[in-house]
């Protein structure tokens, strides 16, 4: 939910890609609430299938959004770097809680969240850009 709401608000000039920290995970189809959730907004979700972070090739990225500090944690010790720059989605008031206990309501909530944080986001990494390219 949250790749696809910072894409909407970073636009055509970014690609922004979803990554999870469970290797068991990975290759797996997205939540069915996710997938209910972002339908109600037009959004479909349904092709969407989970990777695992660790599978990823970080030189190809320049930021990486987390979810939470723990998971923000959690990837600086799988790159064994500081590589790529990790930001956590509204860090200032605890992170974006997990909504998978809450039901569809908190799947609403979560998306409300997102919808309130990822401008914040898109303009910090379209700010970082523009410096990067002076």
């Amino acid at each position: 939910m949250m790749k696809v709401i910072l894409q909407q608000h970073l636009g055509s000039d970014f690609i922004v890609e979803s990554a999870g920290l469970s290797r068991d995970l990975a290759g797996r189809p997205a939540n069915y609430r996710s997938v209910a959730c972002m339908r109600e907004r037009g959004v479909d979700l349904s092709g969407h299938m989970s990777r695992w972070i660790g599978d990823l090739d970080f030189d190809l990225y320049r930021w990486i959004v987390c979810v939470g500090q723990e998971e923000a944690d959690k990837v600086r010790s799988i790159l064994h770097a500081d590589r790529a720059r990790i930001m956590v989605a509204n860090e200032q008031h605890g992170s974006i809680p997990d909504p998978y206990e809450s039901g569809m309501a908190g799947y609403r909530r979560c998306v409300d969240l997102l919808d309130q944080v990822m401008p914040g986001i898109a303009e910090q990494i379209r700010e970082s850009s523009e410096t990067m390219w002076r």
